[in-house]
């Protein structure tokens, strides 16, 4: 039997791009805004844990998290990203 010593954790990090050109400028707003769309003005702070790092370039919008609490597929899904336009990565 192994026995594991040392830090554990359950966390994973996942990360995506997606092609400006698939989006519309209110989509990559909302991708920058994900939290804010996302929860109650007083839950906001609450749920800062949950957020992706957004970086934006002139061809793409990515994201990056060490912990993908946050579900960033279904939230792009819901502001109308095709999942075909949708690259995603899901390390854990």
């Amino acid at each position: 039997m192994k026995i594991r010593t040392g830090f554990v954790s359950n966390s994973s990090s996942s990360s995506f791009v997606i092609s400006k050109a698939n989006l519309t400028t209110e989509q990559i707003e909302a991708i920058k805004n994900h939290i804010s769309l996302s929860f109650a003005p007083e839950d906001i702070e609450a749920n800062r844990w949950d957020e992706w790092e957004i970086i934006e370039s002139a061809f793409n919008i990515s994201g990056q998290c060490s912990m993908d609490n946050f579900d960033m597929e279904d939230f792009l899904l819901s502001i109308g990203i095709k999942e075909e336009h949708i690259k995603i990565d899901k390390n854990g």
